[in-house]
């Protein structure tokens, strides 16, 4: 299955059936014979329930409670609780505005300062795939755009195959895969307490999983449970993938987040890579970058010759066409002259680096004042998990206590978003939680 993922028979593919197989997707989903009554075209279509994050983020911002806490949405906030533009954002943004440049469309593959720039970010600037031309680098809206993006290409060239999921995982994971027509399965991620990771559980589960099978993996900041493989454990699942033929789909979304270094972030992926492996990477800059609102993403594509990448990136871009057609400017332009300036890249990683050791502090700053109030449980997941997020193993009726009687908003599965938290805030928390939990 992936010998023909990747063969010579997508060059054979033209213009006119991909975009054709781009339609076919969203056809499947259309209600049939639907039949207009009084109550119009529209009268059958049912009340969807509000996004569970987004929900409760739209309940935090309408509450006029003046020392709320927004442990909600996934965001970098400042030590006063601000949203951060980072200073070599600033920067590129006044050069881009000095150059009075035109709002002509990008080519479908995006802004070239930017798509190689990101390849080199993601693989490292001597990497043998982009040394070799096996990597297409297409610009995309974003994660999800990635995702979206890389799923509609997993249909096409490998329709009905299973892509594995973590049991926890972000939420529109399923989502976006349920949209391409992706199936969807899981396979073992967190332990019983659901703080941890149950590797042994983990590796079971993909060997288990049939050969030239999906499987999506967390490149790092595993979202949202912050709880990801040590190197070595990366090392196992890469033997599993290998000796399963499993097709890796990794989610980048948090690259120098983490550690506060890309390139230690872009372990896993390198690693894949290294090893030879036909995978696919969807990328996203929201974080990293600060670039929320700009809807910045890349997806890359490995494959196994020059030959095999021609045809794919003709096969990419024409799914790509009845996506979205093409990328908006702004954010590539801004992060291409950040990633293209060796000064302007030292700087980013620079900035990259304290925002990541902020969450850092605020981890331990966490748990130090759980463990030092004695607040009921067992709180030493907070430190060994590491980016935005930590699954805290909260139950759901303390999250609702949290939030009808402390003005608290967290998720319902008990993650946090540490930003959110900071020296002037923490310790409401901790009050509030051992009020509700008590001490051990």
């Amino acid at each position: 299955m992936v010998r023909y993922l990747l063969s010579k028979q997508l060059c054979r593919i033209s213009w006119k059936s991909a975009s054709t197989a781009t339609r076919s997707y969203s056809q499947k989903s259309i209600a049939k014979n639907i039949v207009p009554t009084m109550s119009g075209f529209f009268g059958h279509v049912p009340l969807e329930p509000p996004n569970a994050i987004l929900g409760i983020a739209l309940d935090c911002k309408n509450d006029t409670f003046k020392d709320k806490i927004n442990l909600t949405i996934g965001a970098y906030r400042t030590e006063t609780g601000e949203p951060y533009v980072l200073p070599c954002v600033r920067e590129a943004e006044e050069e881009i505005l000095a150059e009075k440049l035109d709002h002509e469309y990008l080519s479908q593959d995006g802004l070239p300062e930017f798509t190689s720039t990101s390849k080199a970010l993601m693989f490292g600037d001597d990497a043998k795939v982009i040394a070799e031309s096996r990597v297409h680098s297409i610009q995309s809206i974003a994660g999800t755009g990635s995702l979206r993006l890389g799923t509609t290409f997993l249909n096409n060239v490998m329709p009905g195959v299973t892509c594995y999921i973590p049991d926890v995982t972000w939420p529109n994971h399923p989502t976006v895969l349920n949209a391409s027509n992706v199936p969807v399965a899981k396979y073992k991620y967190m332990d019983s307490a659901g703080t941890g990771l149950d590797f042994p559980g983990m590796i079971a589960a993909l060997k288990a999983v049939p050969e030239k099978s999906i499987v999506l993996l967390h490149c790092c900041a595993h979202n949202p449970t912050g709880v990801d493989p040590t190197e070595e454990q990366w090392r196992e699942i890469l033997e599993v993938v290998k000796s399963k033929n499993l097709f890796p789909f990794f989610d980048n979304a948090y690259q120098g987040f983490v550690s506060g270094d890309p390139n230690i972030d872009a372990y896993a992926v390198r690693l894949f890579a290294d090893a030879g492996l036909e995978m696919i990477v969807a990328c996203s800059f929201s974080k990293n970058f600060g670039l929320y609102g700009e809807r910045l993403g890349v997806l890359h594509l490995v494959t196994k010759s020059k030959e095999q990448t021609e045809c794919v990136s003709a096969l990419v871009r024409a799914l790509a066409r009845g996506l979205y057609s093409t990328c908006p400017s702004y954010g590539a332009r801004i992060v291409g002259k950040i990633l293209g300036d060796p000064d302007r890249k030292q700087q980013w990683e620079g900035e990259c680096n304290l925002m990541a050791k902020r969450l850092t502090e605020v981890r331990h700053l966490l748990y130090e004042r759980l463990t030092s109030e004695n607040v009921k449980g067992t709180w030493g997941h907070i430190i060994a998990q590491r980016g935005m997020f930590s699954f805290t193993g909260i139950s759901k009726e303390a999250v609702v206590r949290l939030r009808s009687d402390y003005h608290i908003y967290m998720l319902m599965d008990g993650r946090i978003s540490l930003a959110g938290l900071n020296n002037g805030n923490t310790d409401r928390f901790v009050s509030a939680l051992k009020n509700i939990l008590g001490t051990n």
